[in-house]
């Protein structure tokens, strides 16, 4: 016998929680809001409940700033409810009035009829390690941009780093000690501006340090050890890229197959056909940011050789010769592709998409060999 469900779409913010209850067999749609607490929703859940005393209530909300912890505390209570990614839910065009009870009757039809992507929600341990390394990537664009900052505000008064010491490589020892004397030869407001952007920088360079100090300390213990291991015999992926790939992907298995990840991560290719005609505009982006950008940012240039760094060589020589053989395979299949589209004039930014895309499937590989 099917269950009879009522689905439930929340809109939920800081402020209030707006709810529609959809029944599906009849049509019959229920409008609520709350207090954005708990007690407050289970006190609105529950005078539904009592409308339909024969069905299950079946919740879902968009994964906003609140994450994960609405639907823990919900399940919790005995409350099915499941979270969607925002990038998933379909977009209606032409609508001329956007409300949050709107949005949330939105959610309870696209429920209802299966047309959303439920978001698998992670362990929680595993989603505080995962915080700890979107944190650090949230402060290495915070450094980017005091970083530009400084360098414009140094061209704008005559200051160039290049045209002065020859020297190209920004970012070194030697360019910041070029800065500070640079800086110590100011007066006025330049010089107290400049002094404070660097120290603002050096912050910046002092909280990256104890970030990866942080994770490197992580991927010692017993829960990723295998698979860090597994993924550091790669080229372009060391500590911080082995992490970020483990804790976003979570559990590998949950994948049957690699072209479900490349899926997950955004990294399918758009196709539109039509009257017999096949066109394909690149990947659709509709995923998780955080490891397309791991993977991309991994095959900045390492596709171009096969040769391997007196780095790489350390780390697969104390890996496990299984680790190192898919590794290796993968080295030679990006060369191969690499450079076979660099020669049939592709732009090196969609040649290092695609060898991305092709490193997913080892990677997937790698992670289910080391789950074993």
């Amino acid at each position: 016998m099917n269950k009879k469900i009522v689905h439930v779409g929340l809109d939920v913010d800081d402020t209030q929680y707006h709810g529609a209850a959809l029944n599906k067999a009849t049509g019959e749609l229920f409008n609520f809001k709350c207090r954005p607490t708990l007690k407050g929703l289970l006190g609105q859940l529950s005078k539904i409940q009592k409308q339909f005393p024969n069905h299950v209530l079946q919740v879902v909300y968009e994964a906003t700033y609140i994450g994960f912890t609405l639907q823990r505390d919900l399940t919790d209570k005995g409350v099915h409810c499941e979270v969607v990614a925002p990038s998933s839910i379909p977009r209606r065009g032409g609508k001329a009035v956007k409300t949050d009870r709107i949005d949330a009757a939105q959610l309870a039809q696209f429920y209802a009829n299966g047309l959303l992507t439920i978001v698998q929600v992670p362990e929680f341990e595993m989603e505080r390690d995962r915080d700890l390394l979107r944190s650090r990537q949230g402060l290495m664009h915070q450094r980017e941009r005091v970083r530009r900052y400084l360098q414009a505000t140094l061209r704008r008064n005559g200051l160039h780093y290049k045209a002065e010491t020859q020297n190209k490589s920004h970012w070194t020892k030697v360019h910041y000690s070029w800065l500070e004397r640079a800086i110590t030869d100011q007066a006025g407001s330049l010089k107290v501006n400049l002094e404070l952007q660097y120290r603002q920088l050096q912050d910046i360079n002092r909280s990256l340090a104890e970030y990866n100090q942080q994770i490197e300390a992580l991927a010692q213990t017993e829960r990723y050890q295998k698979p860090v291991q597994a993924l550091t015999c790669y080229k372009g992926i060391k500590t911080v890229f082995a992490l970020t790939m483990i804790t976003e992907i979570g559990d590998i298995q949950r994948f049957p197959h690699p072209r479900q990840l490349v899926s997950w991560i955004g990294m399918d290719i758009r196709e539109y056909s039509s009257g017999g005609k096949h066109n394909r505009f690149g990947i659709t982006k509709h995923g998780n940011r955080y490891l397309r950008t791991a993977f991309i940012e991994a095959n900045q240039r390492g596709y171009r050789t096969t040769r391997r760094s007196k780095d790489v060589r350390l780390r697969q020589a104390g890996s496990t010769p299984e680790y190192v053989e898919i590794a290796t395979r993968c080295l030679r299949r990006l060369s191969k592709k690499g450079n076979r589209l660099l020669l049939a004039g592709k732009h090196p930014n969609k040649v290092k998409v695609a060898c991305a895309r092709e490193m997913v499937g080892f990677v997937w590989e790698s992670l289910r060999l080391a789950a074993v």
